[in-house]
């Protein structure tokens, strides 16, 4: 029951500072430094994380979508979620590098994160000048023990959001785009709202399998065409509204899948799959591994 005659805040507050609803979902696949000998290389592949690529030593042929580029010691590769790429040697001699995979589902920064146009960021570009120092200390946290204590653990992962905040101030530097129109801004983030309302719902409810891939049925109720809704959802993101709802999807799986109690086949039936094999098929296509063994290795079996 509520007290009417209790005194509101307002009528007490002098100044206030208020941050509000701040929300961002970080997943570190993996962080590794790699020395390597000439003969090394990696076949053509890709994957749904984003990923970076920092040449400590050496030399290293990297190709990305077709193109090759000649990344030499203190250059950067930044790769995004499904450009197909594979890299060696470039001189035939032993290198050394560093790599990032991670995931983030964050609003204000993954329109960052793909308005970088490049691949290659050579050692005296402003973006790698920029992200230099974060680089080299979690470098130095890749080289600690497996066993990190969990203080380790989380000043790795301030550093990491540091390296988003240096981009995020290396975009700010830039000159601005064109600004896309405000209603196009606000339709877009609407989309992306009923996407991630469409991923929690499932948890509870599940999905109906027609509904994963239904799109269209949001440009619908919002009264636009499938092509505008696409247009403006990627204009903002840099993705497809396909690709975000994937990207949420293999969240909301990998999160599943760590809990001891839930079997992959519920798994799957609460992402909508009407069979375990599909559902398979789809993780499997989405990181190179099978559900089973990602719920072995997370539960630490392996």
């Amino acid at each position: 029951m509520v007290n009417m005659n209790m005194p509101r805040l307002a009528d007490f507050t002098l100044e206030e500072y208020f941050a509000h609803d701040i929300q961002s979902n970080l997943h570190l696949f993996s962080m590794h430094v790699r020395r390597v000998k000439g003969t090394w290389f990696y076949p053509s592949h890709e994957h749904f994380q984003y990923e970076i690529n920092y040449l400590i030593e050496g030399c290293q042929e990297f190709t990305v979508n077709g193109r090759t580029f000649d990344q030499q010691a203190g250059d950067m590769i930044f790769i995004r979620p499904g450009e197909v790429h594979f890299n060696r040697s470039g001189d035939g001699k032993e290198f050394t590098y560093f790599c990032l995979h991670f995931q983030i589902d964050d609003r204000q920064l993954l329109p960052l994160l793909n308005h970088f146009r490049h691949s290659l960021y050579p050692s005296g570009s402003a973006l790698t000048r920029r992200l230099l120092p974060q680089l080299g200390r979690l470098i130095e946290y890749s080289k600690m023990p497996a066993s990190r204590q969990i203080r380790d653990r989380w000043s790795m992962l301030s550093e990491l959001f540091r390296l988003f905040g240096s981009i995020a101030e290396e975009h700010a530097q830039q000159e601005p785009a064109e600004a896309e129109p405000a209603e196009n801004d606000r339709l877009a983030r609407h989309i992306a709202n009923r996407i991630e309302v469409m991923i929690k719902r499932s948890h509870i409810h599940g999905f109906a399998a027609t509904e994963r891939a239904r799109i269209d049925d949001i440009a619908e109720e919002l009264g636009i065409s499938l092509s505008y809704c696409n247009r403006v959802f990627k204009k903002r993101y840099h993705m497809s509204p396909r690709q975000y709802l994937s990207s949420l999807m293999l969240q909301k799986a990998q999160h599943l899948l760590r809990q001891k109690d839930l079997k992959i086949d519920h798994v799957a039936e609460l992402l909508g799959y009407r069979d375990i094999a599909h559902f398979s098929r789809q993780f499997k296509r989405w990181t190179g591994t099978s559900p089973a063994s990602f719920k072995q290795k997370a539960l630490g079996k392996e």
